[in-house]
């Protein structure tokens, strides 16, 4: 844990106060785990590199000005590093978590409390959510590419990018998602698995031929 507390001051510059949230997060995560299912039991003796590092990584690749939305949010990755960092830098942007389960998204709100957190959680399904601003989307393990976008398609009009952590079949999702959309793509090497990368889309229409 201390040598990837120590990446986050390194890389972030992060406070006491905001390590000291770190730590509580950490804690709460195993506690109620227990019961919910947040997270792999096998991850979490790694929690700070395998889920705060690698959801921090996506930080410096979206527009914080705009609202950012966490889609199928689950344990908070990454919509909740992604305000805890906003928050050690002073920035009052929105963060909405998308959650369809309700206990996770009790868990959330229980978390945001804990950690002193303006966030907005939808208990809602992402299929019947309507964006009313002009928004980044961001993800970490939900659907494949394809049914990600196929899911967004209707507030397309409102979604600026999406950014998409995303695991060893990155560029298969990618191939079949350019079957039915066009859309410009950036790759980025996950600095936490030589096996995953984050992908930033922008732009995506469907396909005219």
């Amino acid at each position: 844990m201390d040598e990837d507390i120590d990446f986050f001051k390194k890389k972030f510059n992060v406070s006491r106060e905001t390590i000291e949230k770190l730590k509580i997060y950490y804690k709460f995560l195993i506690e109620k785990n227990k019961t919910l299912n947040l997270i792999g039991k096998n991850t979490e003796k790694s929690i700070f590199t395998r889920h705060f590092k690698d959801s921090a990584q996506i930080y410096d690749l979206i527009d914080k000005k705009l609202d950012i939305i966490d889609i199928g949010s689950g344990a908070g990755f990454p919509g909740i590093i992604v305000k805890i960092l906003m928050e050690n830098e002073n920035l009052k942007g929105n963060i909405i978590l998308i959650e369809k389960s309700s206990k996770k998204s009790n868990f959330l709100r229980d978390l945001c409390i804990k950690l002193d957190l303006k966030v907005k959680i939808e208990n809602k399904r992402l299929e019947i959510y309507d964006f009313l601003e002009t928004s980044t989307v961001v993800s970490r393990a939900f659907k494949s590419t394809l049914d990600t976008i196929n899911i967004l398609y209707r507030n397309i009009k409102n979604i600026k990018e999406l950014v998409l952590l995303k695991g060893k079949t990155y560029q298969q999702e990618i191939d079949n998602a350019k079957k039915k959309y066009t859309f410009e793509l950036e790759k980025f090497r996950s600095i936490t698995s030589d096996d995953s990368s984050i992908i930033k889309i922008r732009n995506i229409k469907l396909n005219t031929t």
